[in-house]
């Protein structure tokens, strides 16, 4: 009885009780690989009910490991298009600039990310950790608790937190209350279409048009055997205006289909879908956020877009979260102390996700080059998908070859 005593008093007492502050891709993926490992945790979400939201996503090999090892690799196969390899495009004469095939035993989905979103909330046995019409007003932090205050609800205490509370995060803002996003100068849209057979050459790949100060990325959706097929359509164009930081603005279509105009037969034949087409077309402002010294404060850390807000220009916005989720969860597991645990987690994660940060606000140049800029874009990338398309494979590698299963935790 003396010595259990005495092993109580040397070994630290942990309780892994987690609060999660959003249910989005990555508060959904933390929770998920949360209740694998028997880690007591509760999310919370500002939305009434569960909303499974959002357009196109591209989850590169990096991402798919991690939802294959989480036990979602069927299903998420059964929502998903197979994506081969990328075809780049001139917005001027559409031609083709460069073409090449991904090189990866590990695939490469796009799907919708509201199939995703419902996916990983489906995945999730016990749906009485997620409490809905909780909106986190503030929070103290007093000695070994913290208190989370929601509006209109009571006060409730955990013992650690996780802000997943996306590119607006309240969490975010407390750690950081000078920390403000600067407009980066574009203005996106988004629309999915339901995919006809006039797309068709479109299929496996994703596509991308890049003009002089505008790009459109095209891709399907979906697995074509088992579900709908849609086509994923992000425009973006360079816009001196500021633009509300939203995802919900609604958008002119006809507007979109006359400053988009080219010289593809196919791009235009999209637009001119776009506008008959029922379905909502959105616009929003794209703000660049400076990558933050830290996440982690004590009990109290970040994920995401929380953390870590990118440009859309490399596609892993989502992958980054459930990459974080995943890691963290696995540092929560193996630590002492959720201070060690969240300091492990940021040390992890902080150098990659910057250097992804960047290479999107750098593709952002690429994309919209103009002049003699962009002649040299497109002479460069003709001859090197001439001589060897590997090359651009080997540009992306250290992303989509990163394992987070075998790191050394």
């Amino acid at each position: 009885m003396l010595f259990l005593t005495y092993i109580n008093l040397i070994m630290p007492t942990y309780s892994k009780k987690i609060a999660i502050i959003g249910a989005g891709i990555g508060g959904l993926t933390l929770a998920l690989a949360l209740e694998k490992k028997g880690i007591d945790f509760h999310l919370h979400e500002q939305a009434n009910s569960f909303e499974a939201l959002g357009y196109g996503l591209q989850l590169s090999p990096n991402v798919v490991r991690v939802l294959q090892d989480l036990g979602i690799g069927e299903e998420l196969e059964a929502i998903s298009h197979r994506c081969l390899g990328f075809e780049l495009k001139s917005f001027k004469s559409n031609n083709t600039l460069a073409q090449w095939k991904l090189k990866s035993d590990t695939p490469y989905y796009q799907c919708r990310r509201a199939d995703l979103h419902q996916l990983l909330y489906n995945s999730l046995k016990n749906k009485d950790k997620i409490s809905f019409a909780q909106k986190l007003q503030s929070y103290e932090v007093e000695g070994e608790q913290i208190f989370l205050n929601f509006e209109n609800k009571n006060s409730i205490t955990t013992h650690a937190l996780v802000g997943a509370d996306g590119v607006r995060s309240p969490i975010r803002q407390s750690l950081f209350p000078t920390e403000k996003p600067q407009y980066a100068g574009y203005a996106a849209y988004r629309a999915i279409l339901p995919f006809t057979p006039e797309y068709n050459s479109l299929m496996d790949k994703a596509t991308v048009w890049m003009g002089e100060n505008h790009h459109v990325v095209a891709y399907p959706n979906g697995n074509q055997n088992k579900t709908q097929p849609w086509l994923n359509l992000v425009l973006v164009v360079k816009d001196a205006q500021w633009h509300e930081q939203g995802w919900t603005i609604p958008a002119d279509k006809q507007e979109i289909a006359e400053n988009f105009q080219n010289q593809s037969p196919l791009l235009n034949t999209i637009l001119k879908d776009l506008v008959s087409n029922p379905e909502p077309c959105f616009k929003w402002g794209l703000f660049d956020h400076k990558p933050l010294p830290f996440w982690t404060q004590g009990k109290i850390t970040l994920l995401g877009d929380s953390a870590h807000p990118l440009l859309p220009f490399q596609a892993q916005g989502a992958a980054m979260a459930i990459e974080d989720a995943y890691i963290l969860a696995l540092c929560i597991d193996q630590e002492t102390t959720i201070e060690k645990a969240f300091i492990k987690y940021q040390d992890l994660r902080l150098k990659r996700t910057t250097k992804v940060q960047q290479t999107s606000r750098n593709n952002a140049d690429i994309f919209h080059a103009t002049g003699i800029k962009a002649m040299v874009r497109d002479t460069g990338l003709k001859l090197i998908s001439s001589i060897n398309g590997e090359l651009l494979n080997q540009k992306t590698a250290w992303i989509y070859n990163y394992d987070p299963l075998t790191l050394p935790l």
